[in-house]
């Protein structure tokens, strides 16, 4: 047993200490990400320097000597210095609290489709089974259109790829007009809901290393601050994980709560990963509301998972 562990320890001891020794450095250089978009990209991979660090910490205990000490010395300083950039995520309020009950609630499900990859059998027997009240679609086509719309669900669509599904007739809609070209895709609907009349926002954000990334969420800013923050809700898929500085600084720019806490939801299906490795598909809703559930729906053949959050009305205080 003690030559099988120094053979362990030889073998495994430096790849373990230089992995764990680099994914301490990004990490820890990751913090910079809260003035810099460029550092910002390394905090989306933190669950990963989390996985390495307890990998490190938990092979080090079987290594002996001098190895078990450095690798172990190192896992602690890699899982430390990603819980740093995690611990945010799960210490934040995620907003109000509701019982699940009788009373009056909506259902708000965000899902990309992926240009309906999975086709629209599943995804139309889901939302049949779970009768959310509105549906926000990124990657969404004419096929998963006309299928929902056989199965009784109004549209609210532009040129964009997000399109917006309600169960009953919108009192309005909202396409903004930078949706068409900008890379920032949003399309919007007033709903008559049980606190009164309220705008539900679908978008599709660009990857983070889009360069117009800065400006484009100004925009969305902008836009979502134009609507009463107490009732609006928005919902999308932002590519961004919300261990990310940018994310953090959306989540205060929005007058919204998000009420999504690190649902990991991509990527799955054919990219071949055993389980989702990045939650970046989130929901927001305003003060008038409280989070009744929040759960993440089965694989439908894309490759996210879709996001389902129940909402209540809120008594006035």
């Amino acid at each position: 047993m003690s030559l099988a562990r120094l053979v362990l320890s030889a073998l495994l001891g430096p790849p373990l200490l230089v992995g764990a020794g680099l994914c301490t450095l990004v990490a820890a250089l990751a913090q910079l990400g809260r003035w810099s978009p460029t550092w910002d990209l390394f905090t989306h991979f933190a669950p990963l320097y989390l996985a390495v660090g307890l990998a490190a910490i938990l092979l080090g205990l079987v290594f002996t000597g001098r190895w078990r000490i450095a690798v172990l010395s190192a896992g602690f300083a890699c899982a430390l210095a990603a819980a740093l950039l995690m611990a945010p995520e799960y210490l934040r309020s995620t907003g109000p609290k509701a019982a699940q009950g009788p009373g009056p609630t909506l259902k708000v499900v965000q899902f990309n489709a992926w240009d309906g990859a999975g086709g629209t059998a599943r995804l139309t027997a889901w939302l049949d089974a779970e009768r959310p009240d509105v549906v926000a679609v990124a990657e969404a086509n004419r096929r998963i259109r006309e299928a929902l719309a056989r199965h009784g669900w109004w549209s609210v669509t532009g040129r964009s790829g997000v399109m917006l599904f309600t169960r009953d007739r919108p009192v309005a809609t909202i396409v903004p007009t930078g949706n068409e070209t900008g890379p920032m895709e949003l399309i919007g609907v007033v709903v008559a809901t049980p606190a009164g009349k309220a705008t539900v926002l679908g978008v599709h954000a660009p990857w983070p290393t889009q360069p117009s990334l800065p400006r484009e969420h100004k925009v969305l800013v902008r836009i979502v601050r134009s609507y009463p923050a107490a009732t609006t809700i928005l919902a999308g898929d932002f590519n961004s994980t919300p261990w990310s500085f940018a994310r953090q600084r959306d989540d205060r720019d929005f007058g919204l709560i998000r009420r999504t806490r690190a649902v990991f939801t991509w990527p799955i299906g054919r990219h071949h990963v055993p389980c989702p490795l990045l939650p970046i598909d989130h929901v927001y809703a305003g003060s008038a509301w409280a989070t009744v559930k929040v759960e993440r729906g089965p694989p439908l053949g894309s490759d996210h998972y879709p996001v389902m959050v129940t909402l209540a009305p809120r008594a006035p205080s």
